[in-house]
């Protein structure tokens, strides 16, 4: 009999995968739905104050909420209305996003203007986002739970998403991440077996957040880096899947642009391109930065003062050389290959494309930055701490310490962003709060239609002695300012009884802005208060002539006709007011 000869049992050299696959067991099951459950309670505790929070009437609140007259209609008239494109509103706010204020209707419905129906509904969908963050990461980093807990936790507490949640006009944040995220997830399912119906719904959940928020355009290309980071293979197939997405990511982003072109987005020459540039990246580090260390926040960053040689401040000046120096590491990391490598190139993309539309190099508004843009972008910073954490527990016992020491780091950051983030979701309490928490930073000539704003509410409140501060702040920056001198002789004549003063600072206005019918209509009052009718009937007949069908204005016109005696005159104004009161009731 002869000896069996073995052959030697050859071993393939090991494959470096960028996500090993992580084994499912009962026990990760249990501490999957533990987790789930423990950080949709965590982000409800952290938002909690919001619920006692009101409306900010003085900024989008008004036109989404309080004055939409699209929220009482839910016939189906009602809906066809909110989903028309180039409604007046959206012509007023500069978006389409109708599903979002179909949301805000069905608050409307069942609690009118309370306002606790609407912070308990974003708050609700902020922690529902935290779950699907954590799914996606889950299944994002094939079933790994650490980078998912560290991902979920930093998105559902860090204070940048407070604006996003605490603000009702942001509904759009929270409903478009909520699709966005949900399609995400619906793609890598669909990965796992190439299922069409899987894609189908990936595509209909990125249509439902194109239709809550146009942000959610830059979707297909992150489908794309989900490619990259799972190392899918390139072929026709892989293309030919998206063009769907991006075509409606075209059509969608037209949409938008040919709305925010309305009067949203400032005239390309109002900064000069390298300008530009430096608030682009300026705003693309001080997001990383704030990621980190969330300090100085604000509801608005204003765009940076000149200096006396006319130039930016030096932060924004070495931005861009910054940034030039972050491409070339990264691309020095896209040949590295290792599986930590595409994690970070990944993480850093996924951060890049989903925040580069409002980075301000297309300038839209008055302010440079703002919290809220930063809600989806920051998961993929959360992503590659989650990763790299893992990454290194996984390893050999000489480096796991630094895998638990960045976990324990990560947890320590997370009790004090909650703190964090509970006290500054009181800041959103009211408008009066807000603005003077956006005041004491940002104190200066800037930052005059924040005291407008804030002097509007102190107004309302019969607080006559603030309000007439601000007014007067608004005064000290701007001599010329024709609100803030209107406002002010109104105060001294109303609230004050001081008629010299008032008259004084209303004829200052008049200078500035001699066609303006609001000034007119004061000056006309208080000449006719002062017993000079004539002059008061010439103000208040030019403010008639800007402004033919402001009710109030005509009977100031017609009691200064029946002061100088002219009655029959009086009578045509009287007929004019009940003629516009019967059209206005049908």
């Amino acid at each position: 009999m002869k000896p069996t000869s073995k052959k030697p049992v050859q071993k393939s050299a090991p494959q470096t995968k960028p996500i090993p696959q992580a084994a499912s067991s009962g026990k990760q099951q249990y501490f999957l739905l533990g987790s789930i459950a423990i950080l949709f309670v965590i982000s409800m505790l952290a938002f909690a104050p919001m619920t006692k929070n009101s409306f900010i009437s003085t900024w989008d609140d008004g036109i989404y909420v309080i004055q939409n007259k699209l929220l009482p209609d839910l016939s189906w008239r009602g809906v066809v209305n909110i989903f028309s494109y180039g409604d007046e509103l959206q012509k007023q706010i500069n978006n389409y996003h109708p599903i979002t204020i179909l949301s805000l209707a069905l608050n409307y419905k069942f609690s009118g203007l309370s306002p606790t129906s609407y912070h308990i509904t974003n708050m609700v969908f902020h922690s529902f986002n935290a779950l699907l963050v954590f799914l996606f990461t889950f299944y994002l980093s094939r079933k790994r739970l650490l980078p998912a807990v560290i991902s979920g936790l930093l998105f559902a507490l860090h204070p940048m998403h407070v604006e996003s949640v605490a603000w009702i006009s942001e509904r759009k944040d929270v409903l478009y991440t909520f699709f966005f995220l949900g399609g995400l997830i619906a793609y890598l399912k669909y990965l796992e077996d190439e299922k069409i119906w899987k894609l189908s719904l990936a595509f209909m959940l990125f249509l439902f957040s194109c239709l809550s928020k146009a942000m959610a355009v830059p979707f297909p290309i992150i489908l794309l880096l989900i490619d990259y980071l799972h190392r899918r293979n390139f072929s026709w197939k892989l293309v030919i899947e998206k063009i769907p997405f991006f075509i409606l990511a075209l059509v969608i982003g037209w949409m938008s642009v040919n709305l925010q072109a309305l009067s949203a987005i400032n005239k390309f020459e109002t900064f000069t391109f390298y300008q530009r540039i430096m608030h682009a990246s300026f705003g693309l580090i001080t997001y990383i930065q704030k990621f980190f260390l969330p300090t100085g926040l604000s509801a608005f960053y204003p765009y940076p003062a000149i200096t006396t040689a006319g130039l930016l401040p030096l932060s924004f000046r070495v931005a861009p050389f910054i940034c030039l120096a972050a491409v070339i590491l990264l691309a020095w990391l896209a040949t590295i290959k290792t599986g930590i490598s595409r994690i970070i190139v990944f993480g850093i993309l996924f951060y890049f494309f989903t925040v580069a539309l409002v980075l301000q190099f297309l300038s839209v508004g008055l302010a440079i930055m703002a919290d809220r843009y930063t809600y989806i972008p920051y998961i993929g910073l959360s992503f590659i701490v989650g990763m790299i954490a893992d990454y290194f527990i996984q390893k050999k016992s000489s480096v796991k310490f630094i895998g638990y020491g960045l976990s324990a780091a990560v947890g320590i950051l997370c009790v004090v962003f909650f703190v964090q983030t509970n006290n500054r979701t009181r800041v959103w309490k009211n408008d009066i709060v807000l603005w003077t928490d956006v005041l004491q930073q940002y104190a200066d000539g800037r930052m005059n239609f924040i005291y407008e704003k804030r002097a509007e509410q102190y107004l309302d409140k019969e607080q006559y002695e603030t309000s007439l501060a601000d007014y007067l702040t608004i005064i000290n920056n701007n001599p010329n300012n024709t609100l803030a001198l209107e406002s002010i002789g109104r105060i001294y004549g109303k609230y004050y009884n001081d008629l010299g003063k008032a008259i004084d600072y209303l004829e200052r206005a008049y200078t500035t802005d001699p066609k303006n019918p609001t000034v007119l209509n004061s000056l006309g009052v208080a000449m006719g208060i002062k017993g000079d009718f004539a002059k008061s009937l010439d103000y208040l007949l030019q403010a008639y002539e800007l402004n033919k069908a402001d009710t109030s204005l005509m009977r100031n016109v017609s009691a200064s006709y029946n002061n100088l005696g002219q009655p029959e005159k009086a009578k045509e104004f009287d007929r004019l007011i009940n003629s516009i009161r019967a059209k206005k009731n049908g």
